[in-house]
């Protein structure tokens, strides 16, 4: 694949409040790039969102507060790194 097949930026995503997300990895954004983690132990985990943050800076699909449900930890993530059950 080439640079150009790669999606550098990623719109925000339309998650709504309440939704059942799973933490994922997001793909690569250029051909050097492996799978992005969605952070140390997240992977597979399962969140709630509670609210919508806003745009990112990185583009990576918008910032949403998670709760997460297997530690009842409440954090700021990605949309990238999410996918709706």
């Amino acid at each position: 694949m080439s640079e150009q097949e790669y999606n550098w930026h990623s719109p925000d995503r339309d998650i709504p409040v309440g939704t059942l997300v799973r933490c994922v990895c997001a793909p690569p954004r250029y051909a050097s790039e492996d799978w992005r983690t969605p952070g140390d132990g997240l992977e597979g985990e399962l969140a709630v969102i509670v609210e919508w943050c806003g745009s990112d800076g990185h583009n990576w699909g918008g910032l949403f507060m998670v709760n997460e449900n297997k530690t009842g930890k409440q954090f700021m993530h990605w949309g990238d790194f999410m996918e709706i059950v």
